[in-house]
């Protein structure tokens, strides 16, 4: 698994992270939807984007995807974790979902998503990291990882 590292997101990040979004879920959402609508979509995406939510990842001087999570009373929503072509499949992905559990543990809470249905990879990572399915529409996928005792690391002295 190649290194990396996540760094809050700006508001001069805006326009970077959509063009991770298409390049992550425009054939999901054709699949989907049967088209992918830019206006439609740049509009959603510029209505949710915060800084407060969403970190670029970056492998070297590289921006390999992003990730955007919510805090909420109950459990951290993942709202994204798309990586760039070129950066699939080397464990970055992995690596960062982990991060986003841990993270989570520290507060003692679950983490939530959805997925689209006919991402299939997406699914299958989700679930070789402990998310089980808790609910399901025709074209989405919820899960959720529980907190568990083990995700808790000791404090450091």
């Amino acid at each position: 698994m190649q290194a990396y590292r996540l760094r809050n997101a700006t508001f001069d990040d805006l326009e970077l992270a959509y063009e991770i979004t298409k390049d992550a879920m425009r054939g999901y959402v054709k699949h989907t939807w049967g088209r992918w609508n830019e206006r439609e979509q740049y509009q959603k995406h510029r209505d949710n984007y915060t800084s407060e939510t969403h970190r670029l990842i970056e492998v070297g001087n590289v921006i390999a995807g992003l990730v955007a999570t919510e805090n909420l009373p109950d459990h951290v929503w993942l709202v994204k974790l798309y990586l760039l072509q070129a950066f699939r499949s080397l464990g970055i992905g992995a690596a960062v979902l982990e991060q986003v559990v841990q993270e989570a543990a520290e507060m003692g809470l679950p983490v939530r998503l959805r997925v689209l249905r006919v991402n299939e990879h997406a699914r299958a990572l989700y679930a070789r990291h402990g998310f089980s399915v808790v609910g399901e529409t025709s074209e989405r996928i919820f899960m959720e990882r529980p907190l568990r005792t083990l995700d808790v690391r000791p404090e450091k002295v």
